[in-house]
């Protein structure tokens, strides 16, 4: 034989290859054994073999079912958490976990050396803090997951199982929930916070990952704390932080919100909640806190659902808020009688907060009692980058909108009063609208008059050219900001307190000036060429008001006061002007009527 030709098949000396018959073997087809043979498989060459494990667990074959540390099935270690006990396999618990390979292994030796049964369990309860005891079962489920790349936990315990893994040494948990966290970062900060601080013990180090988080958490916080109150779960979680991290939150020049009265209603929240928990605990009447801490009262610590806080803590919260920039509404709730939000030593701090803003002689008067209130500035200003800040004629007001049924129609919000000459005016918008005939969803906007105690019962500021202006922001790299503006000329007096347009941004119009944070920025301003007529003084010599020029007609915020009265319509070169219970009027025609509530 030729050993360098190749071989063919039909070869005669095809004897050289001796190959062995192949053995039968057993081919499971729909259920049904059946003996294959050499013969058989020859006889059909292409044909594919199925072969399938024929003992089921039904039969008693052995069938694989995974480990789980629910049933107890095969274990051999007990770990006790607190008050629960788990019946687990010390091998997954040894290769998934540092803390249980060193404990296995030091029991082992230890019962080794003294001759005595080894220990077959481990107690967590005091080697894991307390609040983490309910995230254990978390943990239990990655360790005896068989996929742990797609292992997912809520994001109301991902940090407690990254503090658990920490501590247990447990790597892969460590790493997925590190990626966990950091994915979601920028939407559950709170949460995040929220866990920090119910293991954390004040002057311990947890090491330098959970520092940056709790870090990391509290900035994000100040820089969207409005966003995150317009989320409930966010807001459940933000007041639930201890008093302290609050007060570091709140005392932010930089914090993030449409105006103090946010922090105020934040604070009120809060201390209504502490209030109810003490009620509850029996521990006071449901009142102002009492001076006794939480653990002097119930002997919990903060990990429990509600917190309280003692006296010393709610005032703690109260001083952070800035009295001089808050509303007259919000500021009349802690003055009313038998007011319970705060305590008398703090209403008396933000009466003179108060006064000291409104006293031409400085703060000399106040040193005494320790209010230094010209010195609180106002919080960051919330505008769209590139936006000049308001002159002495402008006036800026923004509001947070997080969605469309946030606010329903006729309610108002309206912006800090500034003084322009004598004038005081005020922006007031409705952002769902006003009921006066207008496509619901409008968004309505109008300059208003505050009436001040020293001006005369007759009080006029006549002609005022008046603008208002809703600013866009920008959209995309190199775009610059933008803005709709509407002009109009006004006379100002008892009965005719504002002016605007009830159809400012039609119906889903408003989604166009959103910022990337949810807030609407608007501009209300006085022409500079009538700041002459802004003074009570050369007031009076106006001699009636003109109704604005054709096009886009202004008019009262609602004219829905019982004694409103009827104006007499005055003709312009629009067109006819309409009365107030008309609604904003038509192109070329002006509602005039009493302000808005």
């Amino acid at each position: 034989m030729d050993l360098n030709r190749s071989l063919d098949p039909s070869d005669d000396e095809g004897s050289i290859l001796d190959v062995p018959e192949t053995p039968p073997f057993v081919v499971v087809h729909g259920g049904s054994t059946v003996r294959s043979s050499q013969g058989a498989q020859q006889s059909n060459p292409g044909s594919r073999l199925s072969l399938h494990f024929s003992g089921g667990q039904e039969s008693g074959g052995g069938g694989h079912t995974p480990l789980c540390w629910r049933d107890g099935r095969f274990s051999d270690w007990a770990v006790q958490v607190g008050e629960k006990s788990y019946s687990l396999h010390a091998f997954l618990l040894a290769r998934a976990s540092l803390f249980f390979e060193s404990h296995m292994s030091v029991a082992a030796r230890t019962a080794a050396e003294e001759n005595v049964p080894a220990t077959r369990g481990s107690d967590l309860t005091d080697v894991l803090p307390h609040s983490c005891h309910s995230a254990f079962e978390d943990a239990l489920d990655f360790i005896y997951s068989e996929n742990q790349a797609v292992f997912e936990a809520p994001a109301s315990k991902a940090l407690l199982l990254l503090k658990i893994a920490d501590i247990l040494g447990i790597g892969g948990l460590f790493e997925a929930m590190g990626r966990r966290i950091e994915a979601a970062f920028s939407e559950t900060a709170p949460l995040l916070l929220e866990q920090y601080c119910r293991f954390h013990i004040p002057g311990t180090d947890d090491g330098a990952a959970l520092r940056q988080i709790r870090d990391g958490a509290v900035e994000l916080i100040v820089r969207k704390f409005q966003p995150f109150l317009a989320n409930p779960e966010m807001r459940t979680a933000l007041l639930r932080l201890p008093a302290a991290v609050l007060a570091e939150i709140l005392e932010a020049d930089d914090m993030l919100v449409a105006g103090e009265d946010a922090v105020f209603d934040f604070v009120a929240a809060r201390v209504e909640e502490n209030n109810t928990a003490v009620a509850a605990s029996g521990c006071g009447s449901g009142a102002i806190a009492p001076s006794a801490t939480s653990s002097e009262c119930t002997g919990a610590s903060f990990e429990s659902t509600t917190s309280q806080d003692s006296g010393e803590d709610l005032d703690m919260l109260w001083l952070r808020v800035r009295w001089a920039h808050l509303s007259a509404s919000k500021f009349a709730q802690i003055i009313a009688p038998g007011q319970r939000l705060l305590r008398p030593k703090v209403a008396m701090h933000a009466l003179t907060v108060r006064t000291s803003r409104l006293d031409l002689g400085g703060t000399e008067a106040f040193v005494s009692i320790g209010a230094m209130a010209g010195h609180v500035p106002p919080r960051r200003p919330v505008l769209p980058p590139g936006v000049p800040p308001p002159t002495s004629t402008e006036i800026d007001f923004c509001f947070h909108y997080a969605r469309s049924d946030q606010y329903t129609c006729g309610d108002a919000l309206r912006s800090q009063p500034k003084r322009i000459g004598d004038v005081v005016l005020r922006v007031l918008v409705f952002p769902a609208g006003t009921d006066t005939g207008v496509a619901r969803g409008s968004l309505s906007v109008f300059l208003e008059a505050v009436p001040q105690p020293h001006w005369p019962r007759d009080w006029e500021f006549a002609n005022l050219r008046y603008a208002i202006a809703c600013i866009r922001w920008p959209t995309g790299s190199g775009e610059t900001w933008a803005a709709k503006r509407k002009s109009d000329l006004w006379t100002f007096k008892a009965n005719r307190l504002d002016r605007g347009w009830h159809d400012f941004l039609a119906p889903g119009e408003i989604h166009r000036y959103l910022g990337p944070d949810g807030f609407v920025c608007l501009r209300g301003s006085l022409e500079p060429e009538c700041l002459g007529r802004a003074f009570l003084l050369n007031s009076q010599a106006g001699n009636g008001s003109y109704p604005g020029p054709a096009g886009e007609a202004a008019a009262s915020s609602a004219s829905r006061r019982s004694w409103a009265p009827r104006a007499t319509p005055t003709p312009s070169a629009g067109g006819a002007a309409g009365t107030g219970s008309g609604g904003g009027g038509g192109a070329g025609g002006s509602g005039v009527g009493a302000g808005g509530d």
